[in-house]
């Protein structure tokens, strides 16, 4: 088994907090590691600076588990399957040995030296299938000297375990090449006082800060274990990690709305603080509070707000009635808040609001270390809430896409959703430009051939029409029978507009001109106006259609009616928009249905060049195409539209 870092702090604190362990000891502690490699844990034990016992019992009390000792790991019989299961591997790099697996409870009992790895639970969990993870804690030395004799058949492995639990020392030099990665060894491994039935009658000591053990001498010194010195303060430090991911991984985190998530937090600030309200207030307007005794709103001051967002490292006083910060704060005053803390709540992206805490009942409610143990809920907090408003922006788009898709092309859905394009789904007046196209003689056709016929070329000539009008920045309004609406200006408010309009439809021409039915080419016509329209979201609850209606639009169906095979037909409108390069023939003017005037289409015949934006201009210089286009009798001219 490899030798693991571990954080100094993580050992020495709660050693120092009970009496066990003083500076003169810790000092020739890390002597000896110096001079013979190993733990600082090993030291400790080998030095007999502190008993195995007391080490452990320390330990159990801190992760709220149980212990056991080495010399009772000695007899521990282990079942070779879940070995096997487990791995040798996953045992080395989590530091811990598999006892027991509960089949029936579905629960894994496994045995770990201190401290335990952040990643403990969750790696064997995935591991195995449990649903559950029972913890013993013991020593470094006895932890190894049992993965030795379980994995590699050593069986004198505990030789070299001495009788306080210490595992052999390890010079530097004579280290397994292999170290597990750099951890902070954080304590977050699941906590439970439940015992196991293993096939070993191992002492497991459970203890508790009642606890009161008799006097137990150290190196010439008699030190009271009595686990009341772990004071809270000191708990609090050591153990905050652990069980705010503990208290946040099982229950915040199976919040998904962002009001769940913040009342599961409130209350797990009261469950680590001396509180008697606590608020979390967001930049984005939201706000949430709650008191210890359930019956008011907190209301953060709002001196306290500005300075806990620019704050470093949060903000903390022991008597807010009398800090200088707030003396010109009135609701400090009327509400009689006495110790406060506040830190701010940081995403990637910035600062998101605060999480504050108050006491009105009395002054230093919270010490120097409170603060730092905020601080962390407070990052955990808002590593939560980034993630949740996430999900919440992925839904929402998730749900605009499906919305959005059922008026507009997936090219379009991307425009949208990224911000270059805009749709208003109420309605509202643009200009637009408006293509129909159809089958020419579809009704004789379809009535000679078998339905499945019928819509094998349908479909082959809507994919065409839709990927030249997709091609050239168009959107697929609706089919019609034989025929296809495309828009252009209705979610895009382009220049090019009419111009785009005219490339699709000459292209549909030709791919058209590539579908055949019995061998004959398939034949349409197009119909393409340009001007004002209606736009918007018409239809019933269920069943929208992101469309354009009016006058506009009716007079490019009229103009693809009348087209002739393979006929684009434009209005005065249109061509004038367009630009310069449209080569075209103007036609006689015409009456249409539902048209008061007399129109004059154009057919157009190709693009001879790409329009630049600063080609189109109103009115035309004098020379360019626009200025020979002819008019009917008593109609505007087309260089000046209507």
């Amino acid at each position: 088994m490899t030798v693991a870092p571990e954080s100094d702090a993580v050992i020495v604190n709660p050693l120092r907090a009970s009496g066990l362990l003083d500076s003169i000891g810790l000092e020739r502690a890390r002597a000896h590691v110096r001079e013979s490699g190993g733990l600082l844990s090993d030291a400790l034990l080998r030095l007999g600076l502190v008993k195995e016992g007391d080490f452990l019992r320390i330990f159990a009390e801190l992760y709220s588990t149980r212990f056991v000792k080495a010399e009772k790991l000695k007899g521990i019989r282990l079942d070779e399957g879940l070995l096997e299961r487990v791995g040798v591997r996953s045992a080395e790099r989590l530091r811990m040995c598999p006892i027991h697996w509960d089949q029936v409870k579905m629960e894994l009992h496994v045995v770990a030296s201190v401290p335990l790895s952040s990643s403990l639970e969750p790696e064997l969990r995935q591991i195995v299938g449990a649903k559950s993870i029972v913890v013993y804690v013991a020593t470094s030395g006895a932890v190894s000297a049992l993965i030795r004799r379980a994995y590699y058949r050593q069986d004198d492995a505990f030789k070299d375990v001495t009788a306080n639990g210490a595992g052999p020392a390890l010079p530097p030099a004579a280290r397994p090449g292999e170290t597990f990665e750099e951890e902070a060894r954080e304590n977050t491994v699941e906590r439970t006082s439940t015992g196991a039935n293993i096939e070993v009658d191992a002492e497991l000591g459970a203890s508790s800060v009642d606890e009161q053990p008799e006097p137990q001498s150290t190196e010439g010194k008699t030190v009271m274990v009595n686990l009341e010195a772990l004071t809270i303060a000191t708990l609090r430090r050591e153990n905050a990690r652990y069980r705010i991911a503990q208290e946040f991984h099982r229950r915040v985190s199976l919040e998904r709305s962002v009001e769940a998530m913040v009342d599961r937090i409130l209350s797990v600030v009261f469950e680590l603080l001396n509180a008697d309200g606590a608020a979390v207030w967001l930049t984005s307007g939201r706000y949430a509070s709650k008191s210890r005794a359930g019956d008011h709103v907190v209301e953060v001051p709002r001196t306290i707000i500005d300075q806990a967002l620019v704050s470093t490292n949060g903000l903390l006083t022991n008597n807010a009635l009398l800090d200088e910060r707030f003396d010109r704060s009135k609701s400090v005053m009327i509400r009689g808040i006495k110790s406060v803390m506040a830190v701010p709540l940081r995403t990637r992206s910035g600062t998101i609001g605060i999480l504050y805490v108050e006491s009105v009942s009395m002054s230093a409610a919270f010490t120097d270390e409170d603060l730092p143990l905020l601080d962390s809920i407070a990052s955990q907090a808002s590593i939560m809430l980034d993630n949740a408003a996430l999900v919440a922006q992925v839904q929402k788009e998730v749900e605009t896409r499906a919305s959005l898709s059922r008026f507009l092309s997936a090219a379009a859905v991307e425009e949208v959703l990224s911000g270059r394009m805009k749709v208003n789904m109420a309605g509202q007046n643009a200009e637009v430009t408006v293509l129909f196209a159809d089958i020419r003689g579809f009704t004789t056709m379809s009535g000679q051939m078998p339905p499945e016929e019928v819509v094998r070329f349908l479909n082959a000539f809507f994919s065409e029409a839709v990927d030249a009008v997709e091609k050239n920045g168009g959107v697929v309004d609706k089919f019609i029978g034989d025929c296809v609406m495309a828009m252009w200006g209705a979610v895009d408010q382009r220049e090019d507009g009419a111009r785009k309009a005219i490339a699709a439809a000459l292209e549909m021409v030709q791919r058209a001109g590539r579908i055949t039915v019995k061998g004959v080419p398939l034949e349409m016509g197009v119909g393409i106006n340009t001007g004002p329209a209606v736009v918007g979201a018409i239809g019933a609850a269920r069943r929208l259609d992101y469309t354009a209606i009016g006058a506009t639009v009716n007079l490019a169906a009229r103009l693809c009616g009348i087209a002739q095979t393979g006929q684009v037909l434009v209005t005065s409108d249109t061509l004038l928009r367009a630009g310069p390069g449209v080569i075209h023939e103007p036609n006689e003017a015409v009456i249409l249905k539902g048209i008061d005037v007399p129109i004059v289409p154009y057919s157009i015949k190709a693009l001879t060049m790409p329009l630049q934006l600063n080609q189109v201009m109103s009115p035309h210089p004098p020379g360019s195409t626009f200025s020979k286009l002819p008019t009917a009798p008593g109609m505007p001219s087309p260089l000046k539209p209507r």
